[in-house]
């Protein structure tokens, strides 16, 4: 593995047992510490680590980084599918560019986009993202990172998706107009995250990378009809978004010089829900085949109901890596519709990296 500019993250672990019990302890964190279901939520959340905690904007091996990352969610039914996509950016600006030690900026910005075919229900959000990373050693082995994230999410829906009582003909169609009071069918709200990270050298071969972040930190207003002003409406015009805390825990495990293990773990708590996606990725790496690598995983995505974890998704990962550009897909099987209707549904993803400005012409720290 090549020397770089951002070497912390480029280190890995002696001997296989460290890594298990250094995974283990992470994963007792879950026992201690939501999910809002409009929220964009992907299998390789990896990809779009700067959106879950902006305190990841920046820290990557090499000067900017570009992400793309498509979901198409239970695409075999139409009428419940869902679809997100995702845009991200950041660069890295070193405070000592000669300095391979030098604490530096991130800077970053996204866009996603979250649409579910029943009811039209559409969430776009943007956000600009700002990170400060500190280098706590000479040798660059270890660091702790602060960001913030201020961003504007927009929500809508198409009314014409919708049927009420009063618009029953009593023959059998739903064509009457409505007395319903409704507000306007889109709404906007502001958010702040707030995120840290610690990066650190555990020793000659494993190295750690966790951090927390929160989102809605202003527990902003989510009703749409926060602004609605009509005197036939006597209804809540609020309703707060719970606080959001999210925990990635990325490890590495260098077995050779060519070939790495990297367990990861997403924890997501709100209000009275809970996530947890656990899995591990492989890569084995092709150093004289134009600096090639290929890559394959598994993770599995559960969720709490009432007192019990219960699976969700068993996700299967593979990838290509050549020098700077990296393309990951997923294949995502519903264990949970399994087990409650009989049938599994489907989901897939694609994710493409694109790192630029690394120092030489060997290996990038990979992203899948």
């Amino acid at each position: 593995m090549r020397k770089t500019d951002d070497q912390s993250f480029c280190i890995f672990p002696q001997n296989f047992a460290n890594m298990t019990k250094y995974f283990l302890i992470v994963l007792a964190l879950i026992s201690f510490v939501s999910v809002d279901a409009q929220d964009a939520n992907f299998s390789q959340f990896y990809i779009a680590s700067s959106y879950y905690n902006p305190a990841f904007a920046g820290a990557f091996d090499g000067k900017y980084r570009v992400r793309l990352i498509n979901r198409d969610q239970w695409f075999a039914n139409n009428n419940t599918s869902l679809r997100t996509f995702g845009i991200l950016g950041d660069l890295k600006f070193s405070l000592k560019p000669v300095d391979f030690a030098s604490d530096y900026f991130g800077i970053g910005i996204y866009f996603l986009s979250d649409k579910a075919r029943a009811l039209d229900i559409v969430t776009n959000e943007a956000s600009v993202t700002v990170s400060y990373h500190k280098i706590l050693d000479k040798k660059n082995e270890n660091a702790i990172s602060g960001g913030l994230s201020l961003g504007v999410s927009q929500r809508g829906l198409n009314y014409d998706q919708f049927y009420f009582e009063d618009q029953f003909d009593g023959i059998g169609n739903y064509n009457r107009p409505s007395k319903e009071v409704l507000p306007p069918n889109i709404s906007a709200l502001p958010d702040l995250k707030l995120g840290v990270q610690y990066n650190t050298k555990l020793n000659s071969k494993f190295r750690l990378q966790t951090g927390l972040s929160t989102h809605y930190t202003l527990i902003p207003n989510s009703s749409y009809y926060k602004n609605f002003d009509d005197v036939d409406y006597f209804g809540d015009k609020n309703s707060f978004a719970a606080l959001k805390l999210n925990l990635i825990s990325n490890f590495t495990y260098n077995i050779t010089s060519l070939r790495a293990l990297y367990p990861r773990l997403l924890y997501t708590y709100q209000g009275a829900h809970q996530l947890a996606v656990i899995g591990m990725n492989y890569r084995h790496g092709f150093y004289n085949l134009k600096q090639t690598a290929v890559h394959a995983g598994a993770s599995l995505r559960t969720a709490k109901s009432g007192n019990a974890y219960a699976p969700i998704d068993l996700s299967l990962l593979t990838g290509f890596e050549m020098k700077n550009f990296v393309i990951g897909m997923s294949y995502d099987f519903g264990l949970r519709d399994v087990i409650s209707y009989g049938r599994p549904s489907h989901s897939f993803e694609i994710s493409i990296t694109l790192l630029g400005d690394y120092d030489d012409g060997g290996f990038i720290c990979p992203e899948f």
